[in-house]
């Protein structure tokens, strides 16, 4: 839905489509974009533009209550109807039944022997990779049906469905775009070694429970190495997903362009869903807030990257 808006009801998360100077009359064509800062809006409110031409379906609205979560799977089911068909619905939840059993392999594997199922691995991503040709919405939003105690296994899913869609917009080959959903799948794998309490502990963790969240990419690495199996890129997924532009990451405190390409575009896929996902701890953020708190967070990532990202993913419409 398309809103005109005078210039100083500008906010950061709105999706600009027009620009007009010295009112209604004289329209500004420009590439539609996304209001990433507070630097954004200044720069706007400095310029001679009057009003604006917002798209509140891309982006944020004057409103600025967020809408409050649902309570249950029955509300939360109701409100998908609003966005998806029942058909879209449907599909996704076919999808994720393929994907379910796979990949609870891969994670009981990891958590139970502690050992890499590869195999399984491998089928999980081709049904995911199926799963968003249709819609990567849609998937991931059924997805967060799963019960509270799933946490790991939507985030899991999720990344992979995230990095896949990422992959193609950039214009991989499909076999790239395979390893990389792979990646995205058992980046957080070596999570599954650590205790139960931590992973589902609500409060802050102390610093020795920190120490041990932190080596998990290690773990990680080191379970998935010992298969034999996993190709490089795969590898360095798992291990350097935390990684940090500007050096401040772990386990290596890697910088710049040292981060392998592919953790780099792992990194971006795991905190926008992380950010926009419920936690005991925290509400989901709309993708307009996360999307302003990861360019907000100068040296975490590639820029390039995440620019690639808002303008393929988000902005696109691939995910809303």
């Amino acid at each position: 839905m398309r809103r005109r808006i005078q210039v100083n009801q500008l906010r950061v998360g709105m999706f600009v489509e027009d620009i007009e100077l010295g009112g209604h009359g004289n329209v500004t064509r420009s590439e539609p974009f996304l209001i990433m800062s507070n630097n954004d809006v200044r720069r706007i409110m400095a310029s001679h533009v009057k009003t604006v031409v917002i798209n509140v379906a891309k982006g944020r609205s004057l409103d600025r209550t967020a809408s409050p979560p649902c309570n249950n799977a029955a509300s939360y089911e109701a409100k998908l109807l609003t966005v998806y068909t029942a058909q879209e619905i449907e599909r996704a939840r076919q999808s994720i039944e393929d994907v379910e059993p796979h990949l609870k392999r891969v994670l009981d594997d990891a958590r139970v022997k502690a050992c890499f199922a590869d195999d399984a691995a491998r089928v999980a991503v081709e049904r995911i990779m199926s799963g968003t040709l249709t819609n990567l919405s849609a998937l991931i939003a059924v997805a967060r049906l799963k019960e509270k105690d799933e946490v790991t296994f939507l985030h899991s899913l999720a990344v992979s469905a995230l990095m896949i869609a990422f992959a193609r917009g950039l214009g991989h080959a499909e076999d790239d775009v395979r390893l990389l959903g792979l990646g995205g799948l058992v980046h957080d794998l070596g999570k599954m070694a650590l205790s139960e309490e931590i992973l589902t502990k609500t409060g802050k963790l102390t610093a020795s429970e920190m120490e041990l969240v932190r080596g998990h990419p290690k773990l990680g690495y080191e379970m998935i190495s010992r298969a034999g199996t996993a190709p490089m890129e795969v590898l360095d997924i798992c291990r350097y997903h935390h990684e940090r532009y500007d050096g401040s990451g772990y386990p290596d405190r890697l910088y710049g362009k040292k981060i392998p390409y592919v953790a780099r575009l792992a990194a971006i896929c795991d905190v926008y869903e992380a950010l926009t996902t419920i936690r005991p701890y925290k509400r989901a953020f709309t993708r307009a807030e996360a999307i302003n708190m990861m360019m907000n967070s100068p040296g975490h990532f590639d820029v390039k990257l995440l620019s690639a990202f808002v303008s393929k993913i988000v902005i696109s419409g691939t995910i809303h």
